[in-house]
């Protein structure tokens, strides 16, 4: 009578097993299918590309033009700007150059941007394949996208300079942990601007 019960329960158990295996099959099937269709909910990200410490954390080589595209949709990302469709031109240049053009003289400058014209890099610099130059990039491409979405246009010059800086600044630091280099950024300098001034 006992070795009855057991093959009953041995088959309940095992027709009880089939179910479960078959609904976990059809559950995997089925989040690898919605997945993949845009607009359905799933547990990852479908489009891997945008975890930035994946694609701009990381020391292989990304084209220029490409990095580009890749750090402005990472500002995209972290900011509260619209991002142009048009990109800036960005150029690598002697050091000394961008001394002139960021301070007027030598000081530690690796990059400015000058509207109108685009970002102007240090020649020693490589956004490539080197992380932090990607984050010296991305802050230029901030200043870039302040001024194609107008930032601050109606405070004073001198301020309006302080507070984009900040702000760049900022975001390159947050850039830096979120694809989880061990180097950060802060801005310094104090308020520059005098009041009584008026500029």
């Amino acid at each position: 009578m006992t070795s009855v019960r057991y093959r009953r329960l041995g088959a309940w158990l095992l027709t009880g097993l089939s179910v479960i295996g078959c609904a976990i099959s059809s559950a995997v099937a089925a989040e690898e299918t919605t997945s993949q269709i845009p607009g359905v909910y799933s547990n990852y990200p479908s489009d891997g590309g945008r975890d930035l410490s994946q694609t701009l954390g990381q020391t292989e080589h990304i084209p220029t033009d490409r990095l580009v595209s890749d750090l402005l949709a990472a500002l995209d990302q972290i900011t509260k700007y619209r991002i142009p469709e048009t990109h800036p031109l960005i150029r690598k240049v002697p050091g000394s150059l961008v001394q002139q053009y960021a301070c007027q003289k030598p000081c530690g400058a690796l990059a400015v941007y000058r509207a109108g014209e685009g970002v102007y890099l240090d020649e020693s610099m490589e956004p490539e394949t080197n992380v932090f130059a990607r984050s010296v990039l991305l802050h230029e491409l901030v200043h870039y996208v302040q001024d194609m979405n107008k930032e601050l246009v109606d405070v004073r010059e001198c301020e309006r300079w302080y507070r984009r800086e900040q702000e760049a600044y900022a975001l390159q630091k947050r850039f830096l942990e979120i694809v989880g280099s061990q180097i950060r950024v802060a801005y310094s300098q104090g308020q520059a601007c005098d009041s009584d001034t008026g500029e």
